[in-house]
């Protein structure tokens, strides 16, 4: 091999080696506080953790771990989404827009004042067994 190809090759390979580093890698150690769930921690289609459980009026951050994920917890139009009788639908984009997505870095919350269980979902993953529940306790 002639020395510019493999320098050119080497520094190739190093950069590569590097970018990894620079990117966020955290979310590999990334752990959830108490009321935070990850989003696509390491690109993986889940929540973390799953379930939550938290009391009445906590409010959950769902952190953003990777890119093109949203939250929803609007049953209408979803059948794995779910929630108590008498609570409010809930998402992270606006009503009639369901495939509108967050982008890694970014949080959504909301505030769990109805006990219960609530199943939600990303809606463009849901195919991908992307499913989370939250169990709200008094």
């Amino acid at each position: 091999m002639r020395r510019r190809t493999f320098l050119r090759v080497t520094g190739v390979s190093a950069t590569g080696a590097l970018a990894g580093c620079a990117s966020s890698g955290d979310s590999e150690t990334a752990t959830p506080g108490d009321d935070e769930v990850l989003v696509g921690p390491n690109g993986r289609y889940v929540f973390q953790p799953d379930p939550l459980t938290v009391t009445t009026g906590t409010t959950v951050t769902w952190r953003f771990q990777s890119p093109n994920h949203n939250v929803s917890c609007r049953p209408d139009g979803w059948d794995s989404a779910s929630l108590p009788e008498g609570a409010e639908p809930f998402s992270s984009y606006e009503a009639g827009n369901s495939y509108e997505t967050l982008q890694e870095g970014e949080t959504f919350e909301h505030t769990f004042e109805v006990p219960g269980t609530y199943d939600y979902i990303c809606t463009p993953h849901v195919a991908n067994g992307m499913v989370g529940t939250v169990v709200v306790e008094e």
